[in-house]
């Protein structure tokens, strides 16, 4: 057996209650009617039942063909034969999710057949299931067309060709071009911003000007696009991003969830970064879009909430001033954390919070007695234990602990990046204490080095440091 075969890797993503309705499907007659396949499936769902490692190849040939000698050809084939059997099975179970799109195959199966009162029936149900969709999202609409060029496709035979919807399907080819084409544009410029890579976003420059004068900023699946696309995209960004924002208020709940989640994230991503850059205007916006978030449950994953999110909105919270918010933040979402991460990412933030809040012991306690498996977040709270020395002017500590952050960084695969940022901030604080009590010239001196060094997370801290 190989190590991950199609059929078991298949068989193990299926639930209880899909293994019952698979084990009907193999049994049907309709089906098939070979009963070696019963026989093997029997086998293998008795296995996933009792949550025991699936059978070796020996023991499913056995149960499969009781009494015969082994043979590796047949058991292959017969695998390959209850693939197919599964696969078949589940594009069935996913065409009944799929209502809309169901009732579309079926009217189109009655216009080949000319039963033109049953193709009419089903499409005047589509047309309901439409108009009482709770989405409008770009899915929706390639379902829109797709109705039309199905009527289209009937009425050739029955009506003259100038009476045809032809206008209306064309309006529906622009609509979805660009509800499909800015939703992958804004996709392709966020990996774009964290990859470093370049897109070629062919026709869609051309295109922006006519969505912005047309009438296609009504249609929402267009609408929320275009602002998210132009926010990433412009220098001068904050009047489209309040747009978005006021979209998403208006229209947001026209987006299945998934979508909504990715839309949040576009945003929440575009203020971190715009954040790293030193625009605080941003600051509240992505405070406000992780607490909507959070609290319609965007950003749980199966009931996970990522370390990286959980850091930053304690990050965001802390920055804004929204201590207790953070604090009730932490202890009510500290639950949702993977437990081999929980008790460093609680201790970690609690520890941001208490600086911030310069209760500057207290942090230090909690940055001395925890365990910081995470890199980045050890970096970041060897970083925080550096300011607290300097605050509590613990020089002697300070001293220590700047050389040993240096060898921890060392030691470590660290991005260049990362390796960059911390070496600077390690020279600037070392620079920092070394500077002649009055001597202002080399204060002067020391504060232009840090607003010219480019890689520098800790800069406003530093500077406020020099102008003590």
């Amino acid at each position: 057996m190989s190590k991950n075969p199609v059929l078991y890797a298949l068989l193990l993503t299926l639930d209880n209650a899909e293994l019952r309705r698979f084990g009907k499907f193999v049994r049907s007659p309709y089906f098939t009617h070979r009963t070696e396949l019963a026989a093997m499936y029997a086998c293998l769902a008795h296995c996933r039942y009792r949550q025991l490692d699936l059978p070796d190849k020996n023991t499913l040939f056995q149960k499969t063909f009781p009494g015969q000698n082994y043979d590796d050809l047949l058991l292959r084939a017969t695998m390959s034969d209850l693939r197919e059997l599964l696969e078949e099975f589940l594009l069935q179970q996913r065409l009944r999710k799929q209502e809309i799109q169901a009732r579309l195959a079926l009217a189109a199966e009655f216009r080949d057949r000319n039963l033109d009162k049953f193709f009419l029936q089903s499409i005047r149900k589509v047309e309901q299931l439409l108009n009482d969709a709770p989405v409008a999202n770009a899915d929706h609409l390639a379902l829109v067309l797709e109705l039309q060029l199905e009527k289209a496709h009937f009425q050739t035979r029955t009506i003259r060709a100038g009476e045809l919807p032809l206008q209306d399907i064309s309006n529906s080819l622009d609509t979805l071009y660009l509800a499909q084409k800015l939703r992958h544009a804004c996709t392709q410029l966020s990996h774009q911003a964290v990859y470093k890579t370049s897109y070629d976003f062919g026709l869609l420059h051309k295109v922006l000007d006519a969505v912005a004068e047309g009438p296609y900023l009504q249609v929402p699946a267009i609408a929320l696009y275009y602002y998210c696309y132009r926010f990433l995209t412009e220098q001068y960004s904050q009047a489209y991003f309040q747009q978005f924002r006021l979209a998403l208020q208006q229209n947001g709940a026209l987006f299945p969830d998934s979508e909504l989640k990715n839309l949040y994230l576009l945003a929440i991503n575009f203020c971190i970064r715009k954040l790293n850059t030193g625009d605080e205007l941003f600051l509240r916006e992505g405070w406000a879009l992780y607490r909507e978030g959070l609290e319609r449950g965007f950003l749980l994953e199966h009931g996970r909430l990522s370390g990286f999110t959980f850091n930053n909105v304690a990050a965001f919270g802390i920055k804004m001033g929204a201590y207790e918010e953070v604090e009730t933040f932490i202890l009510k979402y500290a639950e949702h954390l993977e437990p081999v991460q929980r008790e460093g990412f609680i201790a970690f933030n609690r520890a941001r919070l208490e600086y911030a809040r310069k209760h500057y012991e207290q942090a230090l306690r909690l940055l001395q007695s925890a365990d910081f498996k995470d890199l980045v977040n050890n970096l970041i709270a060897k970083t925080l234990l550096l300011k607290i020395y300097f605050e509590l002017r613990e020089f002697d500590l300070l001293d220590a602990h700047l050389e040993n952050f240096r060898s921890f960084i060392r030691r470590r695969e660290v991005s260049d990046y990362h390796r960059a940022n911390y070496n600077n901030i390690i020279g600037m604080v070392r620079k920092l204490c070394a500077l002649p009590p009055g001597n202002q010239p080399a204060r002067q001196a020391l504060q232009q080095e840090i607003k010219n060094t480019e890689i520098l997370t800790e800069r406003e801290w530093l500077l406020q440091q020099v102008a003590r």
